[in-house]
């Protein structure tokens, strides 16, 4: 479990994803991309390809469920939740910093 964190809704992350729309992130191996938001879900745009992409809400909600219950910052345990792991992780990170 990481240092302490606070559960997180998914009221909570749309507001860290508008917060952070028109700024470049990072994944926590370096990775840019943006975020953005569609149909009150969060979506993904990787620098390298230039192309936005989600997994829908669901999935985001499967990731925050496990994020809540672990505090986990690593990608890779979020890898059966969601294809965007590191982008929800990368988020979460900047969030913190």
């Amino acid at each position: 479990m990481n240092r302490q964190h606070r559960p997180i809704t998914y009221e909570g992350l749309l507001s860290l994803a508008r917060a952070a729309e028109g700024r470049t992130l990072q994944t926590v191996t370096g990775r840019k991309f943006t975020v953005g938001i569609y149909m009150e879900c969060p979506f993904f745009t990787p620098a390298a390809s230039g192309y936005g992409q989600s997994d829908g809400r669901k999935a985001a909600e499967r990731f925050l469920e496990r994020y809540n219950e672990t505090g986990s910052l690593r990608p890779g345990d979020y890898a059966k939740v969601t294809r965007n792991a590191s982008y929800y992780v990368g988020l979460l990170a900047q969030a913190d910093s």
